[in-house]
């Protein structure tokens, strides 16, 4: 009970960081929780569902966006949903905490690996929190609109307009991108769809931690602060050249999601 007690003080603390946009959206972020539970080694998937009763982790995928007005969670979920990088793409944690106090996405799996590597010590509540949170922030610190860098502002709150209709960009990335492409796919669909990757590939794709994925994701992204203007109007164009980037980060987001909880339960 007094680890408990410790472990939920220091996720409680409030840093005074500002909230963060969602990623992704449901179709996302459910899509991404999907391929990943079909790459959970069968040893990590028994583990899991002891703390699940086999509740499917896209139950769970967007649960830190669900609770982020109720002010418990709001403090401790406070800043997780993106991530920082350098001019460089680089994300050391002197960059996570010099921009982000070290509220960030990849900070937040570095605690949450090191708290479950723990977990006998560790309620089975606490254990499913982490879990959950594990779900969303893998995904969140793929999303374009989630990738942050230090030497400019690009947190997708330009106006826009996505075939005529006024928005933010940020929005573009996170739903209507994706929901315009595929409309009326369910999550099922679309990761029968992206699920392709071969095994050598995604072995590739899911060498080093959370700091070189998200660095690897950085990379990926930082061309994207090119592409947009504040009034842009975003059309056929645009979705040619970012619905590639973002299923790419939606694979990327999935094997690698299924990497780490292999790596955290699978021991």
């Amino acid at each position: 009970m007094k680890r408990c007690a410790i472990i939920s003080l220091a996720i409680l603390l409030a840093l005074g960081f500002a909230g963060e946009a969602f990623a992704w959206g449901r179709l996302g972020h459910y899509t991404i929780a999907e391929i990943a539970e079909r790459h959970l080694t069968p040893r990590a998937k028994a583990k899991i569902e002891r703390y699940t009763h086999g509740t499917p982790l896209s139950a769970y995928a967007i649960f830190m966006d669900s609770v982020v007005k109720k002010p418990i969670y709001d403090t401790a979920f406070r800043g997780w949903h993106a991530s920082i990088a350098d001019a460089d793409c680089k994300s050391p944690v002197e960059v996570r905490n010099r921009y982000r106090k070290g509220r960030d996405g990849v900070t937040a799996m570095n605690y949450w690996r090191k708290e479950l590597a723990n977990r006998q010590t560790l309620s089975d509540s606490t254990v499913l929190c982490g879990i959950k949170c594990i779900v969303h922030i893998v995904a969140d610190f793929h999303c374009p609109a989630h990738v942050r860098y230090a030497d400019c502002k690009n947190d997708g709150h330009q106006k826009v307009t996505f075939f005529g209709k006024k928005t933010k960009l940020h929005k573009v990335w996170d739903t209507a991108l994706i929901t315009r492409a595929h409309k009326g796919w369910t999550p099922k669909q679309y990761a029968d769809y992206l699920d392709t990757w071969s095994k050598g590939k995604i072995k590739r794709c899911t060498r080093g931690d959370e700091q070189a994925w998200f660095e690897s994701a950085a990379r990926d992204v930082r061309p994207t602060i090119a592409w947009v203007g504040e009034g842009d109007a975003l059309d056929d164009e645009f979705v040619k050249k970012a619905l590639p980037l973002a299923e790419l980060q939606m694979r990327k987001a999935a094997y690698r999601l299924a990497t780490a909880l292999n790596e955290i339960f699978g021991e």
